[in-house]
């Protein structure tokens, strides 16, 4: 009696890139749902997202979670950008958001998220 091995589907290249990207996005929606007023409006989609990424078996390992922190940089990164323009004009002490602030822990966020699954991803056999 002879066991035939499963025929396993070929790992591309970029599979656990996307993965990366994908948990990134649930790293933002969950950024978003707490700074924004309508967050709750946020966890819909990105429960809908977590589904669809935890059923892939190549995707649910730590080092593609790594895509959580660079997600939670990019929201960051739209504060920055949204607050750029009325940097320059603002008077100190009116409340306005720092866009050198959000937008440093933004690149730093997604800078580590990204270097560190890349490393990961490099070490691996």
């Amino acid at each position: 009696m002879t066991v035939q091995h499963q025929a396993s589907r070929p790992s591309s290249r970029f599979g656990g890139w996307v993965g990366f990207w994908l948990w990134a996005l649930v790293g933002a929606g969950v950024v978003l749902a707490f700074i924004s007023f309508v967050g709750w409006l946020f966890l819909v989609p990105v429960a809908v997202i977590v589904v669809l990424v935890q059923r892939r078996g190549e995707w649910k390992d730590g080092s593609v979670l790594l895509g959580l922190i660079s997600g939670a940089g990019l929201p960051l990164l739209l504060v920055a950008a949204l607050n750029w323009s009325s940097w320059q004009d603002r008077t100190i002490g009116d409340g306005t958001p720092n866009p050198y602030d959000w937008g440093a822990v933004g690149v730093l966020l997604i800078g580590a998220g990204t270097a560190a699954y890349a490393l990961r991803r490099r070490r691996r056999p």
